[in-house]
């Protein structure tokens, strides 16, 4: 379990680090900005893995042939189901209440 971790974080680090090589914080604000950027580019790319985590699960309880198989892949579906919905949820209400406050665009804060 402690190699698949690590192997995960590994795999994060490794398509960070071309933005963080290239990105060149000076200031707070520069810092701020950095991470918001970091973030807005990695949101996609975690929907994606649970997309295809879910995928693997309906795969896994298609061809799974023992009981056991089929309830760990079903619980695979579920989980899968379940973050994809609250994802995109949380995308939609973040959305619709920066739509309501916000005119439509949230700009971010100025430092001085």
């Amino acid at each position: 379990m402690k190699n698949k971790i690590f192997a995960y974080i590994t795999l994060v680090v490794l398509a960070v680090a071309p933005a963080l090589a290239d990105a060149q914080a000076t200031d707070f604000k520069s810092a701020v900005s950095l991470i918001i950027g970091l973030i807005k580019s990695l949101v996609p790319l975690v929907v994606a893995l649970t997309l295809l985590v879910f995928i693997w699960g309906i795969f896994q309880l298609v061809r799974s042939n023992s009981e056991d198989a089929r309830k760990e892949a079903l619980a695979i579906v579920t989980y899968g189901i379940v973050s994809l919905f609250v994802m995109v949820s949380v995308w939609g209400l973040v959305s619709i209440l920066t739509s309501t406050f916000f005119s439509g665009n949230l700009v971010i804060p100025q430092l001085k």
